[in-house]
Protein backbone atom coordinates (compact mmCIF):
# COMPACT_ATOMS: atom_id res chain seq x y z
CA UNK A 1 0.00 0.00 0.00
CA UNK A 2 1.82 3.36 -0.71
CA UNK A 3 2.01 5.37 1.93
CA UNK A 4 1.23 9.21 0.42
CA UNK A 5 4.06 11.66 1.14
CA UNK A 6 3.10 14.70 -0.16
CA UNK A 7 4.95 14.45 -4.04
CA UNK A 8 3.38 17.08 -5.56
CA UNK A 9 3.84 21.02 -4.86
CA UNK A 10 1.00 22.71 -3.21
CA UNK A 11 0.28 25.08 -5.84
CA UNK A 12 -0.35 21.93 -8.28
CA UNK A 13 -2.76 20.64 -5.87
CA UNK A 14 -4.78 23.64 -5.62
CA UNK A 15 -4.58 23.77 -9.18
CA UNK A 16 -5.93 20.22 -9.38
CA UNK A 17 -8.24 20.69 -7.32
CA UNK A 18 -9.42 23.86 -9.92
CA UNK A 19 -9.51 20.88 -12.85
CA UNK A 20 -11.73 18.59 -11.29
CA UNK A 21 -13.74 21.23 -9.42
CA UNK A 22 -14.58 22.39 -12.79
CA UNK A 23 -15.61 19.02 -14.30
CA UNK A 24 -17.62 18.48 -11.38
CA UNK A 25 -19.15 21.82 -12.04
CA UNK A 26 -19.84 20.64 -15.43
CA UNK A 27 -21.03 17.38 -14.43
CA UNK A 28 -23.93 18.62 -12.75
CA UNK A 29 -24.73 21.21 -14.81
CA UNK A 30 -25.83 18.77 -17.27
CA UNK A 31 -27.40 17.10 -15.13
CA UNK A 32 -29.11 19.86 -13.00
CA UNK A 33 -30.04 22.26 -16.02
CA UNK A 34 -33.50 20.00 -16.72
CA UNK A 35 -34.69 20.70 -13.31
CA UNK A 36 -34.76 24.16 -14.72
CA UNK A 37 -36.06 23.73 -18.06
CA UNK A 38 -38.92 21.56 -16.23
CA UNK A 39 -41.73 23.66 -16.45
CA UNK A 40 -40.90 24.60 -20.40
CA UNK A 41 -40.43 20.96 -21.19
CA UNK A 42 -43.47 19.21 -19.52
CA UNK A 43 -45.61 21.83 -21.32
CA UNK A 44 -44.08 21.91 -24.69
CA UNK A 45 -44.09 18.20 -24.63
CA UNK A 46 -47.01 17.54 -22.99
CA UNK A 47 -46.29 15.45 -20.05
CA UNK A 48 -47.05 14.65 -16.61
CA UNK A 49 -45.84 15.52 -13.09
CA UNK A 50 -45.10 11.28 -13.03
CA UNK A 51 -43.05 11.59 -16.27
CA UNK A 52 -41.20 14.64 -15.60
CA UNK A 53 -40.29 12.76 -11.91
CA UNK A 54 -38.69 10.01 -14.50
CA UNK A 55 -36.91 12.84 -16.54
CA UNK A 56 -35.45 14.07 -13.41
CA UNK A 57 -34.51 10.83 -11.51
CA UNK A 58 -34.44 7.36 -13.20
CA UNK A 59 -33.32 8.54 -16.92
CA UNK A 60 -30.05 9.70 -15.58
CA UNK A 61 -29.99 7.04 -12.45
CA UNK A 62 -30.31 3.73 -13.52
CA UNK A 63 -27.79 3.68 -16.53
CA UNK A 64 -25.34 5.71 -14.32
CA UNK A 65 -25.81 2.90 -11.74
CA UNK A 66 -24.57 0.43 -14.17
CA UNK A 67 -22.22 2.20 -15.82
CA UNK A 68 -20.44 3.52 -13.19
CA UNK A 69 -18.25 0.26 -11.47
CA UNK A 70 -17.32 -0.69 -15.26
CA UNK A 71 -15.53 3.11 -15.57
CA UNK A 72 -14.26 3.01 -11.93
CA UNK A 73 -12.67 -0.63 -12.64
CA UNK A 74 -10.91 1.16 -15.75
CA UNK A 75 -9.89 3.63 -13.25
CA UNK A 76 -7.92 1.33 -11.00
CA UNK A 77 -6.38 0.36 -13.83
CA UNK A 78 -5.25 2.88 -16.73
CA UNK A 79 -4.77 6.48 -16.90
CA UNK A 80 -8.00 8.76 -14.60
CA UNK A 81 -7.58 11.96 -16.64
CA UNK A 82 -8.02 10.15 -19.58
CA UNK A 83 -10.99 8.19 -18.57
CA UNK A 84 -12.56 11.49 -16.94
CA UNK A 85 -11.75 13.95 -20.59
CA UNK A 86 -13.82 10.90 -22.12
CA UNK A 87 -16.42 10.51 -19.83
CA UNK A 88 -17.02 14.56 -20.13
CA UNK A 89 -17.10 14.73 -23.84
CA UNK A 90 -19.68 12.12 -24.08
CA UNK A 91 -22.22 14.09 -21.40
CA UNK A 92 -21.20 17.11 -22.72
CA UNK A 93 -22.51 15.66 -26.39
CA UNK A 94 -25.52 14.17 -24.97
CA UNK A 95 -26.83 17.25 -23.29
CA UNK A 96 -26.59 19.36 -26.32
CA UNK A 97 -28.20 16.37 -28.18
CA UNK A 98 -31.32 16.75 -26.10
CA UNK A 99 -32.12 20.26 -27.44
CA UNK A 100 -33.37 18.07 -30.74
CA UNK A 101 -35.57 15.59 -28.60
CA UNK A 102 -39.09 15.53 -30.10
CA UNK A 103 -40.98 13.84 -27.54
CA UNK A 104 -40.51 12.00 -24.20
CA UNK A 105 -38.86 9.01 -25.44
CA UNK A 106 -36.04 10.81 -27.19
CA UNK A 107 -35.21 13.02 -23.81
CA UNK A 108 -35.30 10.13 -22.12
CA UNK A 109 -32.68 8.22 -24.36
CA UNK A 110 -30.13 11.54 -24.03
CA UNK A 111 -30.60 11.99 -20.82
CA UNK A 112 -29.36 8.04 -20.17
CA UNK A 113 -26.85 9.01 -22.36
CA UNK A 114 -25.83 11.71 -20.23
CA UNK A 115 -26.15 9.44 -16.93
CA UNK A 116 -23.29 6.94 -18.72
CA UNK A 117 -20.76 9.83 -19.75
CA UNK A 118 -20.73 10.86 -16.14
CA UNK A 119 -20.53 7.12 -14.92
CA UNK A 120 -16.61 8.39 -16.03
CA UNK A 121 -16.78 11.29 -14.24
CA UNK A 122 -16.86 10.89 -10.38
CA UNK A 123 -15.37 8.06 -9.21
CA UNK A 124 -11.69 8.77 -11.23
CA UNK A 125 -11.55 12.45 -10.09
CA UNK A 126 -11.84 10.91 -6.43
CA UNK A 127 -9.05 8.82 -6.97
CA UNK A 128 -7.08 10.83 -8.59
CA UNK A 129 -7.57 13.87 -5.84
CA UNK A 130 -6.98 11.31 -3.06
CA UNK A 131 -3.52 10.01 -4.74
CA UNK A 132 -2.73 13.99 -5.34
CA UNK A 133 -3.35 15.38 -1.94
CA UNK A 134 -1.60 14.79 1.27
CA UNK A 135 -3.80 12.75 3.65
CA UNK A 136 -4.27 15.19 6.16
CA UNK A 137 -5.69 17.42 3.39
CA UNK A 138 -7.86 14.79 1.99
CA UNK A 139 -11.22 15.86 3.04
CA UNK A 140 -10.67 19.54 1.91
CA UNK A 141 -9.31 18.12 -1.12
CA UNK A 142 -12.42 15.90 -1.69
CA UNK A 143 -14.48 18.91 -1.40
CA UNK A 144 -13.58 20.28 -5.02
CA UNK A 145 -16.08 17.20 -5.80
CA UNK A 146 -18.74 18.65 -3.93
CA UNK A 147 -18.08 22.67 -4.21
CA UNK A 148 -17.92 21.74 -7.96
CA UNK A 149 -21.27 19.82 -7.85
CA UNK A 150 -22.82 22.73 -6.09
CA UNK A 151 -21.92 25.41 -7.86
CA UNK A 152 -23.55 23.12 -10.97
CA UNK A 153 -26.53 23.22 -9.22
CA UNK A 154 -26.26 27.02 -9.26
CA UNK A 155 -24.60 27.47 -12.86
CA UNK A 156 -27.56 25.36 -14.39
CA UNK A 157 -30.16 27.27 -12.25
CA UNK A 158 -29.20 30.81 -13.12
CA UNK A 159 -27.85 30.01 -16.41
CA UNK A 160 -30.22 27.57 -17.25
CA UNK A 161 -33.55 30.10 -16.52
CA UNK A 162 -31.79 33.12 -17.95
CA UNK A 163 -31.27 31.14 -21.58
CA UNK A 164 -34.15 29.29 -21.15
CA UNK A 165 -36.30 32.55 -20.52
CA UNK A 166 -34.52 34.23 -23.88
CA UNK A 167 -34.04 31.46 -26.17
CA UNK A 168 -35.95 28.27 -25.14
CA UNK A 169 -34.70 25.12 -23.99
CA UNK A 170 -33.84 23.27 -26.33
CA UNK A 171 -31.45 26.31 -27.45
CA UNK A 172 -30.32 26.44 -23.82
CA UNK A 173 -29.49 22.28 -23.90
CA UNK A 174 -26.85 23.11 -26.47
CA UNK A 175 -25.40 26.09 -25.05
CA UNK A 176 -24.81 23.80 -21.78
CA UNK A 177 -23.65 21.28 -23.23
CA UNK A 178 -20.97 22.48 -25.84
CA UNK A 179 -18.38 23.96 -23.48
CA UNK A 180 -17.61 20.73 -21.96
CA UNK A 181 -15.64 19.93 -24.84
CA UNK A 182 -13.32 22.45 -23.68
CA UNK A 183 -12.97 21.34 -20.28
CA UNK A 184 -12.50 17.57 -21.44
CA UNK A 185 -9.12 19.48 -22.92
CA UNK A 186 -8.03 20.55 -19.73
CA UNK A 187 -8.22 17.48 -17.90
CA UNK A 188 -6.51 15.17 -20.62
CA UNK A 189 -3.39 17.75 -21.05
CA UNK A 190 -2.96 19.22 -18.45
CA UNK A 191 -3.54 16.94 -14.90
CA UNK A 192 -0.75 14.68 -14.37
CA UNK A 193 -1.63 11.24 -13.72
CA UNK A 194 0.04 10.37 -9.71
CA UNK A 195 0.87 7.36 -8.71
CA UNK A 196 -0.49 4.28 -7.20
CA UNK A 197 -0.69 0.89 -5.38
CA UNK A 198 1.84 -1.44 -7.01
CA UNK A 199 -1.07 -3.55 -6.62
CA UNK A 200 -3.56 -1.28 -8.71
CA UNK A 201 -3.96 -4.24 -11.41
CA UNK A 202 -4.92 -6.91 -8.87
CA UNK A 203 -8.68 -5.64 -7.48
CA UNK A 204 -12.13 -6.58 -9.19
CA UNK A 205 -15.36 -5.11 -8.54
CA UNK A 206 -15.99 -7.90 -6.02
CA UNK A 207 -12.58 -7.91 -4.73
CA UNK A 208 -13.37 -3.92 -3.89
CA UNK A 209 -16.96 -4.99 -2.73
CA UNK A 210 -16.04 -8.00 -0.57
CA UNK A 211 -13.21 -5.70 1.19
CA UNK A 212 -15.46 -2.67 1.94
CA UNK A 213 -18.83 -4.21 3.01
CA UNK A 214 -16.61 -6.85 5.53
CA UNK A 215 -16.44 -3.28 7.11
CA UNK A 216 -19.68 -2.63 9.40
CA UNK A 217 -18.47 0.91 8.86
CA UNK A 218 -18.98 1.18 4.55
CA UNK A 219 -22.53 -0.33 4.58
CA UNK A 220 -24.07 2.16 7.12
CA UNK A 221 -22.20 4.94 5.55
CA UNK A 222 -23.84 3.43 1.78
CA UNK A 223 -27.36 3.29 3.43
CA UNK A 224 -27.02 6.83 5.31
CA UNK A 225 -25.46 8.69 2.05
CA UNK A 226 -28.13 7.18 0.02
CA UNK A 227 -31.13 8.43 2.51
CA UNK A 228 -29.23 11.88 2.42
CA UNK A 229 -29.17 12.15 -1.73
CA UNK A 230 -32.99 11.42 -1.42
CA UNK A 231 -33.71 14.21 0.72
CA UNK A 232 -31.21 16.60 -0.83
CA UNK A 233 -31.90 15.67 -4.53
CA UNK A 234 -35.28 14.77 -4.41
CA UNK A 235 -35.77 18.31 -3.05
CA UNK A 236 -33.07 19.94 -5.43
CA UNK A 237 -34.55 18.98 -8.95
CA UNK A 238 -38.36 20.01 -7.55
CA UNK A 239 -36.98 23.41 -6.42
CA UNK A 240 -37.26 25.09 -9.28
CA UNK A 241 -41.00 23.68 -10.31
CA UNK A 242 -41.94 24.44 -6.58
CA UNK A 243 -41.15 28.38 -6.85
CA UNK A 244 -42.79 28.57 -9.96
CA UNK A 245 -46.14 27.03 -9.08
CA UNK A 246 -46.23 28.60 -5.59
CA UNK A 247 -44.21 31.43 -5.29
CA UNK A 248 -45.10 32.69 -8.44
CA UNK A 249 -41.32 33.37 -10.06
CA UNK A 250 -40.55 33.56 -13.51
CA UNK A 251 -38.46 30.90 -14.82
CA UNK A 252 -35.11 33.27 -14.64
CA UNK A 253 -36.22 34.64 -11.47
CA UNK A 254 -36.45 31.03 -10.16
CA UNK A 255 -33.12 30.25 -11.09
CA UNK A 256 -31.57 33.53 -9.48
CA UNK A 257 -33.06 33.15 -6.02
CA UNK A 258 -32.12 29.30 -5.77
CA UNK A 259 -28.32 30.24 -6.55
CA UNK A 260 -28.35 32.71 -3.67
CA UNK A 261 -30.62 30.87 -1.50
CA UNK A 262 -30.15 27.03 -2.29
CA UNK A 263 -26.89 26.21 -4.36
CA UNK A 264 -24.64 28.91 -2.75
CA UNK A 265 -25.48 28.38 0.80
CA UNK A 266 -24.95 24.48 -0.05
CA UNK A 267 -21.56 25.22 -1.45
CA UNK A 268 -20.26 27.02 1.81
CA UNK A 269 -21.93 24.13 3.62
CA UNK A 270 -19.92 21.79 1.73
CA UNK A 271 -16.72 23.88 2.57
CA UNK A 272 -17.35 24.01 6.11
CA UNK A 273 -18.28 20.14 6.37
CA UNK A 274 -14.80 19.35 4.79
CA UNK A 275 -13.02 21.47 7.12
CA UNK A 276 -14.67 20.75 10.40
CA UNK A 277 -14.00 16.85 9.56
CA UNK A 278 -10.02 17.79 8.98
CA UNK A 279 -10.14 19.75 12.23
CA UNK A 280 -11.90 18.14 14.38
CA UNK A 281 -10.69 14.54 13.06
CA UNK A 282 -7.64 14.98 14.73
CA UNK A 283 -8.99 14.52 18.09
CA UNK A 284 -11.40 11.51 17.10
CA UNK A 285 -11.60 9.78 13.91
CA UNK A 286 -15.21 9.48 14.09
CA UNK A 287 -15.98 13.42 14.35
CA UNK A 288 -16.26 13.59 9.99
CA UNK A 289 -18.94 11.01 10.46
CA UNK A 290 -20.36 12.97 13.55
CA UNK A 291 -20.44 16.09 11.58
CA UNK A 292 -22.61 14.28 8.43
CA UNK A 293 -25.39 13.22 11.08
CA UNK A 294 -25.45 16.79 12.55
CA UNK A 295 -25.76 18.31 9.38
CA UNK A 296 -28.48 15.86 8.49
CA UNK A 297 -30.38 16.22 11.58
CA UNK A 298 -30.50 19.74 11.68
CA UNK A 299 -31.26 20.73 8.15
CA UNK A 300 -34.37 18.42 8.25
CA UNK A 301 -36.41 21.11 10.10
CA UNK A 302 -35.18 23.95 8.29
CA UNK A 303 -35.89 22.51 5.22
CA UNK A 304 -39.60 21.33 5.86
CA UNK A 305 -40.36 24.77 7.73
CA UNK A 306 -39.34 26.31 4.25
CA UNK A 307 -41.87 23.80 2.15
CA UNK A 308 -44.74 25.14 4.92
CA UNK A 309 -43.69 28.06 5.53
CA UNK A 310 -46.64 30.59 4.19
CA UNK A 311 -45.60 31.69 0.40
CA UNK A 312 -46.86 35.15 0.91
CA UNK A 313 -44.98 36.39 3.73
CA UNK A 314 -42.19 38.21 2.66
CA UNK A 315 -39.29 40.72 3.87
CA UNK A 316 -39.07 44.09 3.06
CA UNK A 317 -37.36 43.70 -0.28
CA UNK A 318 -39.94 40.87 -0.96
CA UNK A 319 -38.21 38.20 -0.60
CA UNK A 320 -39.86 35.23 0.88
CA UNK A 321 -39.09 34.27 4.68
CA UNK A 322 -39.04 30.87 3.35
CA UNK A 323 -36.20 31.13 1.72
CA UNK A 324 -34.40 32.04 5.21
CA UNK A 325 -34.52 28.53 6.43
CA UNK A 326 -33.92 26.85 3.04
CA UNK A 327 -30.59 28.81 3.30
CA UNK A 328 -30.20 27.49 6.10
CA UNK A 329 -31.07 24.12 5.60
CA UNK A 330 -29.02 24.03 2.78
CA UNK A 331 -26.12 25.16 4.23
CA UNK A 332 -26.34 22.49 6.77
CA UNK A 333 -27.49 19.95 4.25
CA UNK A 334 -24.33 20.39 2.35
CA UNK A 335 -21.96 19.11 5.46
CA UNK A 336 -22.38 15.61 4.55
CA UNK A 337 -20.87 14.72 1.34
CA UNK A 338 -16.52 15.56 1.46
CA UNK A 339 -16.79 14.13 4.40
CA UNK A 340 -18.46 10.84 3.34
CA UNK A 341 -16.05 10.70 0.43
CA UNK A 342 -12.98 10.57 2.70
CA UNK A 343 -14.07 8.41 4.96
CA UNK A 344 -15.07 6.09 2.37
CA UNK A 345 -11.61 6.72 0.87
CA UNK A 346 -10.40 6.15 4.08
CA UNK A 347 -11.63 2.25 4.40
CA UNK A 348 -10.40 1.58 0.95
CA UNK A 349 -7.09 -0.25 0.02
CA UNK A 350 -4.35 1.62 -2.90
CA UNK A 351 -5.54 -0.18 -5.68
CA UNK A 352 -9.08 0.25 -5.18
CA UNK A 353 -9.68 3.99 -4.83
CA UNK A 354 -11.76 4.62 -7.95
CA UNK A 355 -13.65 1.34 -6.69
CA UNK A 356 -14.44 2.32 -2.78
CA UNK A 357 -15.96 5.62 -4.40
CA UNK A 358 -17.79 4.09 -6.96
CA UNK A 359 -19.67 1.73 -5.06
CA UNK A 360 -21.28 3.95 -2.60
CA UNK A 361 -21.47 6.79 -5.07
CA UNK A 362 -23.66 4.53 -7.88
CA UNK A 363 -25.91 3.43 -4.50
CA UNK A 364 -25.84 7.08 -3.73
CA UNK A 365 -27.01 7.76 -7.58
CA UNK A 366 -29.59 5.37 -7.69
CA UNK A 367 -31.55 5.81 -4.55
CA UNK A 368 -30.36 9.23 -4.37
CA UNK A 369 -31.64 10.72 -7.85
CA UNK A 370 -33.39 7.65 -8.75
CA UNK A 371 -35.83 7.64 -5.72
CA UNK A 372 -35.95 10.77 -4.62
CA UNK A 373 -37.35 12.79 -7.68
CA UNK A 374 -39.61 10.36 -9.06
CA UNK A 375 -40.69 9.70 -5.18
CA UNK A 376 -41.90 13.50 -5.10
CA UNK A 377 -43.48 13.18 -8.74
CA UNK A 378 -45.86 9.93 -7.47
CA UNK A 379 -46.85 11.92 -4.74
CA UNK A 380 -47.75 15.03 -6.34
CA UNK A 381 -50.02 12.70 -8.62
CA UNK A 382 -51.48 10.97 -5.38
CA UNK A 383 -51.91 14.38 -3.24
CA UNK A 384 -52.99 16.33 -7.05
CA UNK A 385 -56.52 16.05 -6.42
CA UNK A 386 -56.88 16.92 -2.53
CA UNK A 387 -54.51 19.84 -2.26
CA UNK A 388 -53.78 20.97 -5.91
CA UNK A 389 -50.80 23.25 -7.02
CA UNK A 390 -49.66 22.90 -3.35
CA UNK A 391 -49.33 19.27 -3.23
CA UNK A 392 -46.09 20.04 -4.25
CA UNK A 393 -44.69 21.13 -1.07
CA UNK A 394 -45.99 18.79 1.04
CA UNK A 395 -44.26 15.65 -1.33
CA UNK A 396 -41.02 17.64 -0.76
CA UNK A 397 -42.18 18.01 2.74
CA UNK A 398 -41.97 13.97 3.17
CA UNK A 399 -38.78 13.77 0.97
CA UNK A 400 -36.42 16.02 2.71
CA UNK A 401 -37.46 14.65 6.37
CA UNK A 402 -35.67 11.43 5.31
CA UNK A 403 -32.52 13.64 6.36
CA UNK A 404 -33.08 12.28 9.98
CA UNK A 405 -32.76 8.52 8.51
CA UNK A 406 -29.49 9.62 7.12
CA UNK A 407 -28.39 11.25 10.46
CA UNK A 408 -29.09 8.19 12.38
CA UNK A 409 -26.70 5.75 9.57
CA UNK A 410 -24.38 8.76 10.43
CA UNK A 411 -24.22 8.08 14.22
CA UNK A 412 -24.19 4.40 13.59
CA UNK A 413 -21.47 4.26 10.91
CA UNK A 414 -19.13 6.67 13.41
CA UNK A 415 -19.49 3.25 16.44
CA UNK A 416 -17.73 1.43 14.33
CA UNK A 417 -15.32 3.48 12.24
CA UNK A 418 -12.24 2.87 14.86
CA UNK A 419 -12.14 -0.73 14.93
CA UNK A 420 -12.78 -0.70 10.75
CA UNK A 421 -9.87 1.89 10.29
CA UNK A 422 -7.39 -0.20 12.56
CA UNK A 423 -8.53 -3.00 10.56
CA UNK A 424 -7.54 -1.02 7.41
CA UNK A 425 -4.11 -0.65 8.61
CA UNK A 426 -3.24 -3.98 9.50
CA UNK A 427 -3.88 -5.01 5.90
CA UNK A 428 -1.94 -1.73 4.84
CA UNK A 429 0.63 -2.93 6.95
CA UNK A 430 0.47 -7.07 6.08
CA UNK A 431 0.88 -5.87 2.46
CA UNK A 432 3.86 -3.42 2.98
CA UNK A 433 5.63 -6.28 4.64
CA UNK A 434 5.54 -9.08 2.10
CA UNK A 435 8.69 -10.67 1.85
CA UNK A 436 10.54 -9.51 -1.48
CA UNK A 437 8.79 -6.12 -1.67
CA UNK A 438 11.15 -3.52 -0.83
CA UNK A 439 9.34 -0.24 0.24
CA UNK A 440 10.75 1.58 -3.00
CA UNK A 441 9.26 -0.84 -5.05
CA UNK A 442 5.08 -0.43 -3.83
CA UNK A 443 4.57 2.30 -5.67
CA UNK A 444 4.15 2.21 -9.40
CA UNK A 445 4.61 4.72 -11.84
CA UNK A 446 1.36 6.46 -13.12
CA UNK A 447 -0.35 5.27 -16.16
CA UNK A 448 0.15 6.86 -19.50
CA UNK A 449 -2.53 7.74 -22.12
Amino acid sequence: MRRETGAYSSAYVAYAMFVVFLVAVFNVVDRMVVSILATSIERDLGLSDAQLGWLLGPSFAVVHFVAILPFAWLADRTARRTIIAFGLFVWSGMTALGGAAQGFGQLFATRMGVGIGEAAGSPPSASLLTDTAPPHLRSRALSALTLGALMGIGVGLVAGGALAQAYGWRTTLVAIGAPGVLVALLVRFTLREPPRSARAASASPLDAARHLFRLPTYGRLVGAASFAGMASLGRNMWEPVLLERVFGFALRDAGLQLFLFSALPAAGGAWLGGWLADRLGRRDVRWPLWVCAIGNAACAPLLVAFLLWPADARLAGGTPVAFLFLAGGALLGGFYSPPTSAVAQSLSLGHMRAMAHAIWSMVFTLVGQGVGPTLVGQLNVALGPAYGAQAIRYSMAVVSGLALVAAAGYFAAARSLPADLARVRSIEDADDARPGTPPESRTQPPATG
